[in-house]
């Protein structure tokens, strides 16, 4: 439904746009035709403007050119300023014969008159003129018929194509029944018009295109289409819309199903897995490279599973996250500690044990609790606390916790630091005793990259804010050796120790 509410209406709008397009199309066909036959007669009235009007053979001559080359025209003649026809393409009349139209104007820009009745052609005409410099007039006679047959030539059921009078409106050839807007003056009309939503005289709304005549302004060029009859069939879907919009939805239908049931599924294992203790902790050593000792431990889970084995956290978290279980599955490795730590103590009696926690977990209750009993059992508890989890700084219900762990001697570190979004006043604001530099900072040392250039700064930084540094990622003894000489002890990595269960753990020897 929400493709169908979405689609639906951008199809209709598109199919109307359609439709008005290919309105447009054929005005501008037909106004482009118009403009071309009156500026062929602009063009020949200015090239006449001395032809002999007492009709000798050379004003005949080009009269009839005229004639043979531009269409649509019945007849050329010359008024003298009198308003006496003396000479047209057929021939010179017998005697001057008194016109029906107005007497040539001083104007010697294009302009028309009629429709009139002419006795040559025995029918209505419409009269395009221009005055000549002499005073005389030439002319051509247009057909009304012919215009009728020319705007009939559009084969769209418009409701009427009009030429009209652009200062007054009123219509000189027309097919159809002419109608107005009611809201909105139409004339005089002095530049392209379009309306779309309005109504007309006729009670009917219509699509309408408006323009003068590019060489005779006073004519314009008017078409008008009823909305009903433009858009009809645009508000119906083809079926090939409508089976899309079908299989779109059942396809939704389907997947939303299917997410749902394996999120349901995908939860009720991970719950089972927790429930059945299958969720187990490794752990990796944290080396004292001052003391050459091993100084702490992460405790890291892994999910023992009963087909697929031992699976690594990017098997799991995402899940454990997206369900909401990452609690409980703290609770679960907090569970784990408890029982290795008679080993644990008896194998290492002063060891640092580093918890993975997020901001989540320093408002939740149980888990305050839980971590202050396993401080009591255990030598030293760190709480590593992910930069990209974005603690709040200015919460306090967190700077409160991590407060209250700090005066029971749990000591709080900043994990992955360098690859989220704390900085400076982050580091200030809320009291962490470590800082656990990302293993991609460690990967730089040696390189000309930017990371090596900014980890001496972060060095720097916890230095002076007096905050204890742990290098995590450390594999090779270049690196060990340039975080020695930087004053870096504590380092975490392959160089010294790969994540093991309680078992093998507590078989190395230190």
């Amino acid at each position: 439904m929400l493709v169908f509410a979405i689609d639906y209406p951008m199809e209709v709008a598109a199919k109307k746009q359609v439709a008005r397009e290919q309105i447009r199309a054929d005005y501008q066909w037909l106004k482009s035709d118009l403009d071309k036959q009156t500026k062929q007669l602009k063009d020949f009235f200015i090239q006449s403007d001395t032809l002999d009007p007492s009709c000798s053979s050379t004003t005949l001559l080009a009269l009839r050119q005229a004639h043979f080359h531009i269409s649509n025209v019945a007849e050329f003649g010359v008024v003298n300023p009198d308003g006496y026809l003396t000479c047209t393409s057929w021939g010179a009349p017998p005697e001057p014969i008194k016109t029906i139209g107005p007497k040539p104007v001083k104007s010697q820009q294009l302009r028309y008159f009629g429709p009139i009745h002419t006795n040559y052609i025995g029918e209505a005409a419409l009269v395009i003129a221009k005055t000549r410099s002499d005073g005389f007039e030439i002319n051509a006679l247009l057909p009304q018929p012919l215009l009728s047959r020319k705007i009939n030539e559009l084969d769209r059921p418009y409701d009427f194509v009009a030429l009209v009078d652009a200062k007054l409106g009123v219509p000189i050839t027309i097919v159809g029944g002419y109608t107005l807007p009611l809201d909105y003056d139409l004339f005089p009309l002095t530049k392209t018009t379009e309306l779309n939503d309005h109504r007309f005289d006729d009670t009917h709304q219509h699509y309408l295109l408006a323009e003068p005549v590019k060489d005779i302004p006073s004519l314009a060029l008017v078409v008008a289409v009823n909305v009903d009859t433009l858009y009809r069939g645009v508000y119906t879907p083809p079926l090939a819309s409508i089976s899309l919009y079908v299989f779109v939805f059942v396809l939704l239908f389907f997947f939303s199903k299917a997410y749902h049931q394996n999120y349901r599924s995908r939860k009720n294992e991970l719950i089972n897995h927790l429930n059945s203790g299958d969720f187990i902790n490794f752990y990796q050593l944290i080396w004292n490279a001052n003391t050459k000792q091993f100084a702490g431990v992460e405790v890291l889970v892994r999910l023992n599973h009963p087909l697929e084995g031992v699976l690594t956290p990017n098997r799991f978290l995402p899940d454990i996250e997206s369900n909401n279980l990452n609690l409980a599955l703290t609770y679960a490795v907090i569970e784990n500690i408890t029982e290795d730590l008679v080993k644990l103590t008896r194998w290492h009696p002063t060891l640092k044990v580093n918890i993975n926690i997020t901001g989540e977990h320093l408002k939740d209750d149980k888990f305050k609790q839980l971590a202050l009993e396993l401080n009591t059992q255990i030598p030293h508890l760190v709480l590593e606390i992910t930069e990209n989890e974005l603690i709040e700084s200015d919460d306090t219900e967190v700077i409160e916790t991590i407060t209250l762990f700090r005066e029971q001697g749990v000591r709080v570190a900043i994990d992955d630091f360098g690859t989220g979004y704390a900085g400076l006043q982050y580091l200030k604001s809320l009291p962490f005793d470590i800082l656990k530099i990302d293993q991609s900072y460690t990967a730089a040392i040696g390189t000309n990259s930017q990371l090596a250039i900014l980890l001496d700064a972060l060095i720097e930084l916890a230095k002076k804010l007096e905050i204890d540094i742990v290098a995590e990622g450390v594999e090779t003894q270049a690196q060990a050796d340039y975080l020695l000489a930087k004053e870096v002890y504590f380092h975490q990595g392959w160089l010294y120790h790969k994540a093991q269960g309680i078992e093998q753990l507590i078989s190395k020897k230190l």
